[in-house]
């Protein structure tokens, strides 16, 4: 959802706001600064002047929770930051083993205030190069998600953004220690998505539906990390047992219009899997 944050600054914001990542050199110079949650030594410059922090995890798990990102929160904070607008997941607050509940406990446990963006299965996720989805799409024509019939309420990353952007820079409106749980228009089966991924690439993409196992088997021979597989496993058994198909009316609340559909991001987003074009 970076990247998208970054477009809706960049486009609405008259502000001043800089982007703290792995490569400064692709904003404009002043825009961004080098940054790595696993390098303490780049923290004060990222943290220098901070007023409103917007706190995305670079990648999800229990060990960089622990060792980067809840020390980062501590080094925020002491170095002045009021208010950290942070984006979690849905059932952040009940499910312990993941790493966004430590998160939010620390943000919590903070005197800075927070606003916490729950958010449900990102639309871009089926094309980001963490989650590999991408690959098994165009080598194997086939959606391999453990979710079982689960249902979840897809949202467009885009649309996340700009709940986003209200937080960080409405000044007008109180959104400090608010959770906001951030849905699509409605709960969307795995099945579902590939029939929709079949109409827009115009060919079959079957909806594997395989087993924890053989999804973690898959993800480790690409080299996704134990940490990542083990919050994907954990975010798909959620959805297999049905906890992941609240739907909210927030997004259209904050924003004044629905939510964007999954088949109008498909369509936007079709050229991605043509030229494997991943995130």
């Amino acid at each position: 959802m970076g990247q998208q944050l970054v477009d809706v600054l960049d486009r609405d914001y008259d502000g001043p706001w800089r982007v703290a990542c792995r490569h400064p050199e692709r904003f404009a110079a002043g825009r961004g600064v080098a940054f790595d949650f696993f390098d303490r030594a780049t923290w004060p410059a990222a943290l220098s002047g901070v007023d409103v922090l917007s706190l995305l995890f670079p990648l999800p798990g229990n060990r960089a929770a622990r060792e980067a990102i809840i020390p980062f929160i501590e080094a925020a904070e002491k170095a002045g930051c009021r208010h950290v607008v942070y984006v979690s997941v849905f059932g952040a607050d009940r499910a312990r083993f993941i790493p966004h509940h430590h998160v939010e406990l620390a943000l919590r446990g903070s005197s800075m205030a927070s606003t916490v963006l729950r958010c449900s299965f990102f639309m871009q996720n089926l094309h980001r190069a963490i989650s590999t989805h991408g690959d098994d799409i165009v080598d194997h024509d086939e959606l391999f998600i453990p979710a079982g019939r689960g249902k979840t309420t897809f949202i467009d990353a885009r649309d996340a953004a700009e709940v986003a952007a209200l937080a960080v820079t409405d000044t007008s409106a109180d959104h400090a220690d608010r959770v906001y749980h951030l849905t699509g228009p409605r709960p969307i089966a795995m099945s579902e998505v590939a029939d929709e991924l079949s109409r827009v690439l115009g060919r079959r993409i079957r909806y594997a539906n395989p087993s924890l196992v053989r999804f973690a088997r898959r993800l480790r021979q690409r080299e996704v990390g134990w940490d990542t597989v083990g919050f994907m496993c954990a975010v798909y058994t959620l959805t297999k047992l049905g906890f992941n198909q609240q739907v909210t009316d927030d997004v259209a609340r904050l924003l004044g219009r629905p939510p964007r559909t999954l088949s109008s991001f498909l369509e936007d987003s079709a050229w991605r899997w043509t030229d494997r074009a991943w995130t």
